[in-house]
């Protein structure tokens, strides 16, 4: 792969940006003897972690890797990337723009279930997979009723509410204990005030689902609930995917309504799109794994309060992800492939190293791998050049 010539038209420079709600970072890539190399990079720290700064960060840490270079990135008269001119010769600029941002903070996850090894542990293992953390988990019949409910929900505040239970049966008495949860749910959501209220996925017995949305839809002033497939649809069967994809799209769309994406969307160039870290690091990883002709490639991002794992597998069409608190290592991971490549600083401690490892010390790898979107090679080429060293 890495002899494979590319295309006049991709021969451009790019500028690279990735951020969240602590730090934003600008990498230039461009192409050097027909092949792309890492330029330069620089970070900026988002002043008081809000979404409303990162566009600011962004912008900052592109000037600054600009003036370090000595030639500018950032077009201040029209608050975007300084873009290359119909006659390149007369006007040094970026041919494309790529991004990949986490804008807000996790999700906060408030889960509610009948039994704690099936329902409730099937709604985590789910949540694991998604950008998110839970802030409280209820067991139905062992709290205090609507009022000591609503009083619990108003103080975690969560973003969404999770409702699970019962297997997949159809008769009256499967479905009776959840509907009885939703019920005192519901009650308790009604008690708050309307913009305090989380968005809600129904994720149990599947015949009990359209009366457990409609409790939700008759709720003063409203709130957006959904039905998911059930979680634990029968004895010692979890289904995390369809809850997982739910939540994560629930993260992103969110994250597409706050002013830092709607500014970054103005700034990148087709045919790539605004994507967050963990889907750049989930490519990175996959294509590290295809290049390398790897049975199998387990690999870390260690960056904000949650870690992300991703595991590629040779025969499988996507990837699995795990997202960790940070500086943990959970029994859930045990029977993964030896962890063998890391971004950002190496946790010894919980992960010696092998042999045949690599390693981002700087934590750039989501940042460079985005360039994929235009050709993988691109990313291929940095990863391999500049930025993985192996171990």
């Amino acid at each position: 792969m890495s002899d494979t010539t590319l295309s006049a038209v991709q021969s451009a420079s790019i500028l690279a940006l990735s951020g969240d709600t602590h730090r934003a970072t600008a990498a230039l890539l461009e192409p050097v003897s027909g092949s792309y190399r890492l330029i330069g990079w620089e970070s900026w720290e988002s002043p008081g972690g809000s979404n409303s700064a990162l566009a600011q960060s962004l912008r900052a840490a592109a000037q600054r890797l600009g003036e370090r270079l000595g030639r500018p990135l950032w077009d201040e008269s029209q608050d975007s990337p300084v873009m290359a001119a119909p006659d390149p010769a007369l006007h040094l600029g970026l041919g494309h723009v790529v991004a990949a941002v986490d804008p807000l903070p996790p999700l906060r996850v408030w889960i509610g279930g009948l039994t704690g090894e099936e329902s409730l542990a099937g709604a985590q293992a789910a949540l694991d997979a998604t950008i998110c953390q839970t802030v409280a988990l209820y067991r139905y019949g062992l709290g205090g009723g609507p009022d000591r409910l609503a009083e619990d929900l108003n103080d975690c505040r969560p973003d969404l509410a999770v409702l699970v239970g019962g297997y997949d049966k159809s008769g009256g008495t499967a479905r009776r204990a959840v509907l009885e949860l939703c019920n005192e749910v519901a009650q308790a959501l009604d008690r708050l005030a309307v913009g305090s209220r989380p968005a809600l996925y129904f994720a149990g017995n599947r015949w009990a689902a359209a009366q457990a949305l409609e409790m939700m839809a008759r709720l003063s002033g409203g709130l957006s609930a959904d039905a998911v497939e059930n979680v634990s649809p029968g004895p010692g069967q979890h289904r995390a995917t369809s809850l997982a994809v739910a939540t994560s799209r629930l993260y992103w769309r969110r994250c597409r309504a706050t002013p830092a994406v709607q500014s970054i969307n103005r700034w990148i160039t087709p045919p790539s799109e605004v994507r967050t870290l963990s889907w750049s690091f989930a490519q990175a990883v996959r294509l590290w794994r295809q290049v390398h002709a790897l049975p199998a490639l387990h690999g870390l991002f260690c960056a904000g309060p949650l870690w992300i794992h991703v595991r590629a597998l040779d025969g499988e069409e996507g990837v699995r992800m795990r997202f960790v608190p940070a500086h943990t290592r959970p029994a859930t991971l045990n029977g993964w492939p030896p962890l063998r490549l890391v971004s950002g600083p190496w946790p010894q401690a919980l992960w010696p190293r092998v042999r045949g490892c690599w390693w981002d010390a700087e934590g750039l790898l989501p940042t460079v791998a985005n360039a994929g979107q235009i050709d993988p090679l691109i990313a291929y080429q940095v990863l391999a050049q500049d930025l993985l060293r192996e171990l």
